[in-house]
């Protein structure tokens, strides 16, 4: 009984590790969210492409803008605190993992498949940033596949993202 519960916990670990988002985040040293009473949210519209979702990307800043004034600063459009989202696609080209001592023709006899092939990749970046000042103070950046879970077109995925983004205010 011991091993299956053990197992158990296991696969359910691996299970939310895989649900959780890869970003990175970097501030500058001085920065404190709690410092500011207000913000604001733009998003760059200036380098979206046609594959983006404009629906996605505004139903994303909702939920990032509900959670920030849930942590008591309130949305003002005359801030000097911005949020700057930017959003932005690009194809990444890679290759089937083979054996390079050997043909390709040697592992696959009868299709004669080629190696290479095109990734999508969306890639999501935050910029916090003091207009007043022109200095960024923190950021954070966020890359997935086209149909990844990860993706935030999914609600819970976009969660996910807001609240890791909210805990590296703490």
């Amino acid at each position: 009984m011991k091993k299956i519960t053990v197992l158990l916990s296991l696969i359910i670990l691996i299970g939310c590790e895989t649900t959780k988002s890869n970003i990175q985040i970097d501030s500058v040293t001085t920065f404190n969210l709690d410092n500011y009473n207000d913000f604001n949210i733009k998003i760059n519209n200036s380098n979206i492409s046609p594959e983006i979702n404009p629906i996605v990307l505004e139903q994303f800043k909702e939920n990032l803008k509900n959670a920030i004034e849930n942590r008591g600063i309130k949305f003002n459009k005359q801030s000097n605190l911005v949020f700057d989202i930017n959003f932005t696609t690009k194809d990444k080209v890679e290759s089937n993992r083979i054996n390079h001592y050997y043909s390709r023709y040697y592992w696959d006899y009868y299709s004669f498949k080629d190696d290479l092939y095109t990734v999508t990749e969306n890639i999501l970046r935050i910029n916090l940033r003091n207009s007043e000042e022109d200095k960024t103070l923190w950021t954070v950046v966020t890359v997935w596949r086209d149909g990844s879970s990860r993706s935030i077109s999914y609600d819970e995925a976009s969660n996910i993202l807001v609240e890791e983004i909210m805990a590296s205010f703490l």
